[in-house]
């Protein structure tokens, strides 16, 4: 497994493992409810992923196997982990924790000492074995999905 920034000229295929990460993934979350799945998956595209990776004060880093993207994450300074998604393809071969690793060494190299992120009900016991502790209550989004605010000492 290769880590690497994300480039623009990544975002088609990183927008296919979001997509596909969702939709196939965290089903618990959504349940196939249009109503819940459509407004997550509706700023998933590929102008959306090339304006994002451009931003400064935030990284986008892939995992690549065998020359496919294999899963995504993304971190800001200020607003902790932003996304974490990982192909159906590579689920449980370790890419998650590897691109997780990789977010808390750039914000500890900003002098960042908390990684704040946001869970969905799918990824919660994933973060939890990382270190991450719940960081308030679980917040119900205006589209019906709850999610977990988790933090973890840097």
């Amino acid at each position: 497994m290769e880590i690497r920034a994300a480039k623009q000229d990544d975002a088609a295929e990183i927008c296919l493992v979001l997509r596909r990460s969702i939709t196939e993934l965290c089903v618990a979350d959504h349940n196939n409810d249009p109503q819940i799945l459509d407004p997550w998956l509706v700023n998933k595209t590929p102008e959306n992923l090339r304006a994002w990776v451009a931003r400064a004060g935030q990284t986008y880093r892939i995992a690549v196997i065998d020359d496919q993207i294999a899963g995504v994450v993304a971190v800001s300074a200020t607003e902790g982990v932003l996304l974490n998604y990982v192909s159906p393809d590579f689920q449980y071969c370790g890419v998650s924790k590897a691109l997780m690793a990789v977010l808390e060494d750039w914000l500890k190299e900003r002098g960042q000492v908390v990684c704040h992120l946001t869970s969905t009900a799918t990824a919660r016991q994933f973060y939890k074995t990382l270190g991450y502790l719940p960081d308030g209550e679980p917040v119900m989004r205006r589209s019906g999905m709850l999610t977990f605010p988790m933090k973890k000492l840097l």
